[in-house]
């Protein structure tokens, strides 16, 4: 039997190439916790962070970096220098696909910005506090690390289609890395948005439309516009108005309708009279990107993609009991479930944050009953007090706008 070798007919093979791979997308992380050598949770926050993204997101140990100031290697207390170094060392070389996770717990503080008629809507840049900023000179500003600089070492040097998640656990902590959209990501928990309380004192400064003093030729006519709901197109050519007229001193209303052209409507006289002396003008252009009614518009996939968790509002202060704060809730929500919608997360860490203010504020309470006592028969005095009137009310800023019910958590 003749025994045929194919391979002696097939001739030399073609060179191959080697296969080149694309390198696997980078997963860091930066975990920072600050008790400023006293008691505190921060320490445990990291702790219980670091555990999360290792076993939930399946983040290397060896590509997590963790500062906390427990006196031992000096590179790795959360001084000011060594959070700026290692800052830049998270983002560096960033490429698309990459996804980089911060995470600090500590202290924050609240300073002027010399320019926020620009910038800021309150006029104050929010700063993080290393824990050389808590010595002899407490709070030195030098030391402070404000939100301008935390925007520019770790968002601005981001490429399209990356991604960082940054959780800010301290006070003042809404707007820390400078994002433009924050109003049009909140979620309405009915036992956190209370609503409007104690508001009508905000309407003093206001001038009211025409609410003009009385003159020598008698009492002012009052007037003010009741907008009908009705959708009114461009095609339409008229415009009801309805105006009621109130006189001074009078008990009844005279009730008048009358039509206005669209454009009269929309282009009324700026004549100034005497019993007009305020000139009509143009609604403001706003000057800050989010309204509060901010739509994807197509444009997310031409930056990264950055959320930043945190605490409470730019104007509360964040306080808590061991063991009971915003990153161990945070913690506790995510091993349930590791990928919740951003609208599901947000409002199962709204209820948490709230049920921990309830059990404060019950605190606070007996705390009062207990200083009552004291003062009223002496004895042992209580111990320290607890806030009673504050709640806490996480935030989600964002680099862009986000459909909070389809975009999900994935660090």
């Amino acid at each position: 039997m003749e025994i045929i070798n194919f391979n002696e007919h097939r001739g030399p093979r073609p060179y191959a190439p080697p296969l080149v791979t694309e390198p696997r997308p980078k997963r860091r992380a930066l975990l920072i916790g600050i008790n400023y050598a006293g008691p505190g949770q921060a320490h445990v926050d990291v702790l219980q962070m670091k555990d999360l993204v290792i076993k939930e997101y399946h983040y290397s140990p060896d590509d997590i970096v963790t500062l906390i100031d427990d006196g031992g290697e000096p590179r790795f207390q959360p001084a000011r220098e060594n959070i700026l170094r290692e800052i830049d060392n998270l983002v560096r070389d960033a490429k698309p696909g990459d996804h980089f996770f911060f995470h600090y717990s500590g202290h924050a503080e609240q300073r002027c910005n010399e320019d926020y008629t620009v910038t800021k809507e309150d006029g104050m840049d929010e700063c993080l506090l290393p824990m050389d900023a808590m010595g002899k000179d407490k709070d030195d500003e030098k030391l402070m690390i404000r939100d301008r600089e935390l925007r520019v070492r770790l968002v601005d040097s981001l490429p399209a289609g990356s991604q960082l998640i940054a959780i800010f656990d301290s006070s003042h902590s809404a707007s820390l890395l400078d994002l433009d959209h924050f109003r049009c990501n909140r979620v309405y928990v009915p036992y956190v948005s209370k609503g409007r309380r104690r508001s009508d004192s905000l309407w003093a400064p206001n001038i009211r439309k025409n609410a003009l003093e009385q003159g020598h030729d008698g009492p002012f006519v009052s007037t003010r516009g009741v907008y009908q709901t009705k959708r009114v197109t461009v095609s339409d050519s008229m415009v009801k108005i309805r105006k009621s007229s109130i006189q001074h001193g009078e008990g009844r209303q005279r009730v008048q309708t009358r039509k206005l052209t669209v454009k009269a409507a929309y282009e009324p006289s700026t004549a100034v009279t005497p019993r007009f002396p305020i000139e009509l003008c143009e609604s403001p252009i706003a000057m800050f990107p989010c309204d509060g009614w901010c739509k994807p518009d197509g444009s997310e996939h031409e930056m990264a993609q950055v959320i930043s968790l945190s605490a409470c509002k730019d104007s509360q202060i964040l306080w808590e009991e061991r063991g009971n704060s915003m990153t161990i809730a945070l913690v506790k929500i995510l091993r349930e479930n590791p990928n919740p919608s951003l609208k599901d997360l947000m409002l199962c860490v709204s209820h948490e944050r709230h049920k921990s203010a309830i059990d404060v504020h019950d605190e606070a309470k007996k705390y009062k009953k207990a200083m009552q006592e004291y003062w009223r028969r002496g004895g042992e005095k209580p111990g320290v007090q607890t806030e009673v009137n504050n709640f806490q009310d996480p935030q989600l800023s964002s680099h862009q706008p986000l459909n909070l019910e389809k975009t999900t958590w994935n660090p």
